[in-house]
């Protein structure tokens, strides 16, 4: 597996959609930190998420093989990535991930938008 990214902040499910099937996980922590940080998954397969993370962090399966597959029962997926949250068993299977970080609130547009239903 390889690690992509870490946080150590709060992150809350914000937005999935299933006409797109993007999940959006948003961090906004006005205690210690101005930064906004959007979490963006597109082409979602297949997840199992949590509504909210004390901390986050990403690691991409770099092969169908890995023994971590069968640990959390996850099957391969017909196309894109697993990446696995906090070292599972909370995963995202899609074909993209990327994220985002600014100055916004809870209500500030996202860099990702429009997102359907959401600013």
């Amino acid at each position: 597996m390889t690690k992509i990214a870490a946080w150590v902040r709060e992150f809350r499910l914000w937005h999935y959609t299933v006409s797109y099937s993007q999940l959006l996980l948003r961090s906004i922590d006005i205690n210690d930190s101005t930064k906004r940080i959007d979490l963006l998954f597109s082409n979602v397969e297949r997840m199992q998420v949590s509504s909210e993370y004390n901390r986050l962090t990403l690691e991409e399966f770099a092969s169908s093989t890995d023994p971590k597959l069968s640990e959390f029962g996850i099957r391969e997926p017909e196309f894109g990535k697993i990446f696995l949250i906090n070292g599972g068993p909370d995963f995202v299977t899609a074909t993209h991930c990327q994220w985002h970080e600014d100055n916004g609130d809870a209500r500030s547009p996202s860099k990702f938008g429009p997102l359907r239903g959401i600013d």
